[in-house]
């Protein structure tokens, strides 16, 4: 799928970008989210992640679509995606893009302007919930998370990635070293970006610390079944899985690792109340 934008709209894209991340990303990490992020390297690899685990056809919610990237390469590859968010630029442009790209599509309709908590969504109407590096940028994500639950059939499946902030890595916003977080607490992290010259305002209110151990434990209080992205594997540490657990212990050591890089994870919700 193309990406390339007409010189009006990239130069559009790169003042909204330098505007809100202004003080966080740099030049080059300006360019690299444009051609990765609004452009779609990372929405060709969400799409490959999702489309072989859903039936031709199934109804995908994204929270937090952004410029709408992932939902489009998700109804190119034949899923009824469709996206949440709430900043009205990227509303806006997913949809002028989208016009573009497939006429046919009703633009008002798949991207949505609003709190994913409050959508006019049938209860248990859709396949899969999609939270693509989002749930670091909502700050009360539990009540989040409970909406996309009341949105998914049952059976039906959340994927999630974003950045583990338990992890020895750099920032994925401001792209510098960073330290766990219990060894660097928010007022500790907002005086390092201080001292590295860099806007810390961006950390205070867009950026909330988000761990392995504390979605799989959200997803364990739902009673969902974890699962490995790529595979769709069951990884739940109960008895029923002992066995294969003993056969694949690095499988599982890398699922629950608190200290790696990403969180990446799918989960299913339970089939009734049983």
């Amino acid at each position: 799928m193309s990406d390339a934008f007409d010189k009006n709209t990239h130069d559009a894209l790169v003042a909204y970008l330098a505007r809100i991340y202004e003080g966080v990303f740099t030049k080059e990490a300006i360019v690299a989210h444009l051609e990765n992020h609004i452009g779609f390297a990372f929405a060709e690899y969400t799409t490959q992640v999702i489309r072989p685990r859903l039936h031709e056809g199934a109804r995908v919610l994204d929270i937090g679509s952004g410029f709408g990237s992932c939902v489009l390469a998700a109804r190119n590859a034949g899923l009824e995606a469709f996206g949440v968010e709430i900043a009205e630029f990227e509303v806006d442009f997913a949809r002028q893009r989208l016009r573009q790209v497939r006429p046919q599509d009703n633009a008002e309709e798949i991207y949505l302007q609003g709190d994913a908590r409050s959508l006019r969504v049938p209860p248990e109407s859709v396949d899969a919930v999609t939270f693509w590096n989002v749930i670091e940028h909502i700050e009360n994500w539990d009540s989040v998370m409970d909406a996309a639950v009341r949105y998914l059939k049952p059976g039906g499946l959340v994927f999630i990635i974003c950045p583990n902030y338990m992890a020895w890595r750099d920032e994925a916003h401001y792209h510098v070293p960073w330290k766990p977080s219990f060894l660097l607490p928010r007022d500790k992290a907002m005086a390092y970006l201080r001292s590295l010259g860099r806007n810390p305002g961006y950390f205070e209110h867009s950026i909330f610390y988000r761990s392995n151990w504390e979605v799989l434990r959200k997803l364990r209080t739902l009673r969902f079944e974890p699962l490995e992205l790529g595979t769709l594997e069951p990884r739940e540490l109960s008895p029923a899985h002992a066995i294969f657990m003993l056969c694949h212990p690095l499988k599982y050591m890398r699922f629950y690792n608190p200290f790696k890089h990403s969180v990446e994870l799918a989960a299913r919700k339970p089939m009734g109340n049983g």
